[in-house]
């Protein structure tokens, strides 16, 4: 009777055994290895290898391609609560100014039928290659009054983007120098009354200074012309200085 006690005691050690085996086993193949999340190239295996892999060697190139991925996934959806997901999701993500931008077009509802042609209200108006004060100049409408043709339009999203209300004088490198109202500055840091921005001189370059909140009007939210000229230049005109005929 006691021998076969032990043989049922030593039979039932032995399935535990096996099965606790079977479950390390499946355990460690289910870890995604970066090779596999490579070869897969898709949102989720790099987001099961960013699960199961959180000290990782590419944790941080998985998680740009998952980013990446995911953003293309939804890049053209018509639901808010796409991008609102997407925001959830990647809290640092590089499309992040992008997902509230098209948050606040979905919400605002279909935009009004465009003019076919604008005036530009300022003069010496920078025609940027994108609807960002960081882009490359494109040409420069000289005269105020040029009228222009309306191709498209955007409402911007970035909240560190400003441009200058007024005429200003700020202190660089110990110097005092003129700013001229329009000009682009970008928001680095809120001093109460004041920001530290940074912005280009022709005298020294990218430069910092602080300048009152009442002479900067912040871009977020405002909408962004694309135009072209009679002659053919192409590009983006903060829409402070577009006046639709």
């Amino acid at each position: 009777m006691m021998t076969k006690m032990l043989a049922n005691y030593t039979r039932i050690v032995t399935v535990l055994v096996v099965v606790f085996g079977l479950i390390l086993f499946v355990g460690c193949s289910s870890k995604t290895t970066w090779e596999e999340a490579e070869v897969a190239g898709t949102y989720e295996m790099y987001q099961n290898y960013i699960e199961s892999n959180p000290d990782g060697q590419y944790l941080e190139e998985a998680q740009m391609k998952a980013d990446s991925l995911y953003w293309e996934s939804i890049a053209a959806d018509t639901i808010a609560e796409s991008f609102e997901t997407y925001m959830e999701k990647f809290p640092e993500g590089r499309y992040q100014s992008e997902a509230q931008s098209k948050i606040a077009q979905i919400n605002q509802g279909p935009p009004e039928p465009l003019s076919t042609t604008a005036r530009v209200t300022g003069s010496g108006v920078i025609i940027r290659s994108d609807h960002t004060t960081a882009s490359s100049s494109a040409g420069v409408v000289a005269r105020e009054g040029t009228v222009v043709e309306i191709l498209d339009r955007y409402i911007a999203g970035n909240s560190v983007e400003a441009i200058l209300k007024n005429d200003v004088t700020a202190e660089v490198r110990g110097q005092r120098i003129r700013l001229s109202a329009g000009k682009a500055i970008r928001i680095l840091s809120d001093q109460n009354e004041s920001v530290r921005a940074s912005f280009s001189t022709q005298q020294f370059g990218r430069v910092e200074a602080s300048i009152q909140k009442s002479d900067i009007e912040a871009i977020e939210g405002q909408t962004w012309y694309q135009i072209r000229t009679k002659d053919g230049i192409t590009g983006w005109i903060f829409g402070k200085f577009i006046e639709e005929l």
